[in-house]
């Protein structure tokens, strides 16, 4: 499965993140049509995904279209705001920013494909991409700390796990993945001191997912994808 970009449609949702943007402007320079998701009015869906009213909004949007996706990438998370960074220690953890935690890595992702599944046909192959999180593996977990991000993400890699399984089914050229997209320079990795050959540029973060997205073929389905290509433990 490796596209002509030209005839095909990709959502991106987050489109309003470092990441998000960045993606939207590959994929329109490569001549597909894009459809933006993101709470900003400008988008071509305003919706916030970590609302079950987002479902309603996003599926009515698509009756209207002429083109269901082919791509959906959805790049929706958080790992820190003005008032909760990741925590250190076990007493840090709140239910509060636990709970928001999972309202933006987890649930924006099942909401949205939740709005989209009804769309998927035995005819046409769907790739769905959910950006996670390398501190999202159990397996790779050697240092600690960060408790809501990485509950959070590791949660989100189960669901797209069963999703997998579950859009298979429906078609068994659907490809279903969680992706790391490594530390990427945006509001998100600003409060953190970071190797300057370790962070990466947005452009070259959302060229790096494209061309797994884009080639989705060559991985199968339920996997989860460092951003060099290469499986890495849940």
């Amino acid at each position: 499965m490796s596209f002509i970009l030209s005839e095909k449609t990709v959502l991106i949702s987050g489109a309003s993140g470092a990441i998000g943007r960045e993606l939207v402007n590959n994929y329109r320079s490569s001549g597909a049509d894009v459809i933006t998701l993101s709470r900003s009015l400008e988008a071509d869906i305003s919706a916030d995904l970590r609302s079950e009213d987002s479902i309603a909004k996003v599926q009515s949007f698509m009756d209207r279209f002429s083109a269901f996706p082919d791509i959906c990438i959805c790049c929706n998370g958080i790992l820190h705001d003005d008032r909760n960074m990741p925590e250190k220690s076990l007493q840090e953890i709140s239910k509060k920013w636990l709970f928001e935690s999972l309202e933006a890595n987890l649930l924006s992702h099942i909401h949205l494909s939740q709005a989209l599944e009804s769309g998927l046909t035995k005819e046409k192959a769907f790739v769905w991409a959910s950006i996670s999180a390398m501190v999202g593996s159990i397996g790779d977990n050697y240092l600690g700390g960060w408790y809501s991000y990485r509950i959070s993400k590791a949660s989100l890699n189960m669901f797209v796990k069963t999703l997998s399984i579950e859009w298979a089914r429906k078609n068994k050229n659907n490809r279903v993945f969680a992706i790391h997209p490594g530390t990427t320079r945006s509001k998100m990795s600003e409060p953190f001191k970071v190797r300057k050959d370790k962070l990466y540029e947005p452009e070259t973060t959302a060229e790096r997912i494209s061309n797994i997205v884009n080639n989705a073929n060559n991985f199968e389905t339920g996997q989860f994808i460092n951003w060099t290509g290469q499986e890495i433990p849940w």
